[in-house]
């Protein structure tokens, strides 16, 4: 299996990027926010890519294309560098150790064709792979993601489908449609008031669990009971949240049939 290494330090991008690859049919993609983690993952375990931000927490993305060059270990590790529109460029790709440069406000379809084009073996073998099924579930853990990381990274994907939390024995939903928040519930709670208890309720129960279900793009079935962008819901909920006015503690339980 391939062995693809993002590094990021924005935790919801990259995230989403996880996401995309991952429906490109890439299962050996792992994710890290800072150049520190990025160098103990590499002396673990050598990938075949590394998709890294030029600009990350603790030190840019050209010091560790340097770092990357300079190790007998790793040659033959390919690098993505993604560079944003401010981002000083200190050369071509080829001097700095980059075998390909994205530079400015790019997609993650954009991201996924450049991987395609530095895995071109990859590309050909899923291609010709049986056509697959048209999505399949997302699982995972709140221990290593965050709830807020979680629906920024669905947003920024674009994604369709219902996001099903289970956190200290009680589970909940958020339903997501081309990426917008449209609605959500947590026992007798719905709409936005039951989206602040279940991001209240992840702080509570940190070693919860998801599962996405992804959806057909538009699925008329989603009840919609949010309209307010998910970035305004996200920051209301933190403030309600560390003002003491949610206790989610005393929400029940979400009953069978839902």
């Amino acid at each position: 299996m391939t062995r693809i290494l993002l590094i990021d330090g924005d935790r919801a991008r990259l995230a989403a990027l996880e996401l995309a690859l991952g429906e490109a049919g890439y299962g050996g993609v792992a994710g890290v926010s800072s150049g520190t983690f990025a160098l103990t993952m590499l002396e673990r375990d050598r990938p075949d890519l590394i998709v890294c931000q030029a600009r990350l927490p603790d030190f840019d993305g050209y010091e560790l294309c340097e770092i990357v060059r300079s190790d007998p270990a790793l040659r033959g590790v390919l690098i993505l560098l993604l560079a944003g529109p401010e981002d000083e460029l200190p050369g071509p790709a080829s001097e700095i150790g980059a075998d390909r440069f994205l530079v400015g406000e790019f997609t993650l379809a954009a991201v996924v064709a450049e991987v395609r084009t530095l895995l071109p073996q990859d590309a050909r073998a899923l291609a010709a792979a049986p056509p697959a099924a048209p999505a399949h579930d997302l699982r995972g853990s709140l221990e290593v993601m965050e709830l807020a990381d979680l629906v920024q990274a669905i947003a920024l994907g674009g994604k369709t489908g219902h996001l099903v939390l289970t956190l200290g024995g009680r589970q909940g939903q958020i339903a997501f449609e081309r990426g917008r928040v449209v609605h959500a519930e947590l026992g007798a709670l719905a709409g936005e008031a039951a989206f602040a208890a279940l991001l209240a309720a992840a702080r509570q129960a940190p070693d919860g669990t998801f599962c996405f279900i992804p959806l057909d793009r538009r699925a008329a079935s989603l009840p919609r009971t949010i309209a307010r962008a998910v970035d305004q819901l996200l920051l209301d909920a933190a403030a309600a949240i560390d003002e003491g006015r949610l206790r989610p503690a005393g929400a029940e339980p979400v009953r069978g049939g839902r």
